[in-house]
């Protein structure tokens, strides 16, 4: 039986010079393999999500997953990046830090913002045995500043992609099944959109809240450390990555949340948050100072008064 790659991450953290291995045969387990090197500026929708506790001990070395930026305050991932599998609970909102504007996973520029979260918000239905409502909000305490060069929201897709349609995936993940070390630099590949008949030949049950994308022939696909990214078909976020077969195994297309089915999910969860609340905002590493929205206007105005 083939190995189901939904994410050895859900027991640990995939850090950029940590060895993976692979899980018991038979485990779904979430996964760019086959693709290129990228810039962040390609893809400034591309979030790295981490655990500030590994974090803390070194830069990069919290990273657990993607996210996709869809809106300033907003960040979309898979459950199951937030979900430890062994102890059968949820992370806290507290356990993570998420990066965005870089192109390189342990090093930052004075381009790269930082933010803490707010709020969690996992889909109520999620189920870990199988997957299905793979999908989780991230709801930072800050706002992204819409003209920052290297950060940028993606528009939800509303429809399903038509079959054969080429979607772009990206992450830091491995780069092969099996490998040691994760990617230092932003990875890209293209995919095409698998059709239903199709991807039900390698996996029994493909609901439409999920889609399929990549070759029957293997050789390019997601891995282990890209689970919650962007898969961006014609311009729009329609897929996040979820779990498969190996990382680009023949026969195995990978599996993504179909964002168009949660796509008034998305919406009714973002109306119902408070946009007037947060605390702390990015972080801009490479110079040590904070890039805070919320502080600046009281700086002015302390100036203004002197």
């Amino acid at each position: 039986m083939a190995k189901i790659w939904a994410i050895s991450l859900l027991l640990g953290v995939l850090a950029p010079g940590a060895s993976v291995g692979s899980e018991a045969a038979g485990k779904i387990e979430p996964k760019i393999v086959g693709g290129y090197e990228t810039s962040i500026e390609q893809v400034p929708y591309q979030v790295s999500i981490r655990l500030t506790a590994n974090e803390r001990k070194s830069y990069g070395s919290g990273h657990l997953c993607g996210g996709v930026v869809i809106s300033q305050r907003l960040v979309v991932t898979a459950a199951h990046c937030c979900y430890i599998t062994d102890k059968k609970k949820y992370r806290t909102a507290g356990e993570f830090v998420l990066v965005m504007g870089s192109t390189y996973l342990t090093s930052s520029t004075d381009r790269t913002l930082t933010y803490y979260l707010q709020q969690l918000i996992l889909h109520e239905h999620y189920k870990p045995d199988v997957l299905t409502n793979d999908i989780a909000l991230m709801f930072i305490n800050g706002y992204i500043p819409w003209n920052w060069p290297t950060v940028k929201a993606l528009a939800l897709n509303s429809q399903l992609v038509a079959t054969s349609t080429d979607c772009l995936i990206s992450g830091w993940g491995l780069l092969r099944q099996g490998a040691t070390f994760s990617s230092n630099t932003l990875q890209a590949a293209t995919v095409p959109i698998m059709s239903y008949t199709t991807c039900r030949l390698a996996y029994n049950s493909v609901p439409l809240s999920q889609v399929c994308a990549g070759f029957w022939s293997g050789g390019v696909d997601a891995c282990q450390g890209d689970s919650g990214g962007p898969m961006s078909c014609n311009g729009n976020l329609a897929g996040i990555v979820s779990y498969g077969a190996g990382c680009a195994a023949p026969g195995y297309p990978g599996v993504y949340t179909n964002v168009s089915y949660y796509n008034d999910w998305i919406v009714a969860q973002n109306n119902s948050l408070n946009y007037t609340l947060y605390h702390n905002e990015g972080v801009r590493q490479a110079s040590g100072w904070c890039y805070c929205l919320g502080i600046l206007p009281l700086i002015v105005a302390f100036l203004l008064e002197r």
